[in-house]
C-alpha cells in the first residue's frame, strides 16, 4: 500500500526569516559585544565602551518638543522606544 503525502497545489513565499535557523536553544546565555568603538584619544583614562543588554521588548512614551521655531515646538508628541534589559 502506498501512502500519498500532502503537498501546496500552488507555490507560496516561505514563513520566517532563515536568519533564525536552527531553531534551538543556544549553548550561552550571556550577549557578546561584537564590535567597539575606536579610541580617539589613546592617553584618555579608560571608560566605559559597551554594555550587554537584551532587547526586551518595545513601548511608546508621551515627550515635549521644546525647539524654538519648529511647528510642534509646546506639544506633545508620541515617540516608539526600546526596553533594554541589562
Amino acid at each position: 500500500k502506498k501512502v500519498k503525502m500532502s503537498h501546496r497545489k500552488f507555490e507560496a513565499p516561505r514563513h520566517g526569516n532563515l536568519g533564525f535557523l536552527p531553531k534551538k536553544r543556544t549553548k550561552h546565555h550571556s550577549g557578546r559585544i561584537r564590535s567597539f568603538p575606536k579610541d580617539a584619544d589613546a592617553s584618555a583614562p579608560p571608560h566605559l565602551t559597551a554594555f550587554r543588554a537584551y532587547k526586551a521588548g518595545m513601548t511608546h512614551v508621551v515627550r515635549g518638543v521644546d525647539r524654538p521655531g519648529a511647528l510642534m515646538h509646546k506639544r506633545e508628541v508620541v515617540d516608539a522606544v526600546t526596553v533594554l534589559e541589562t
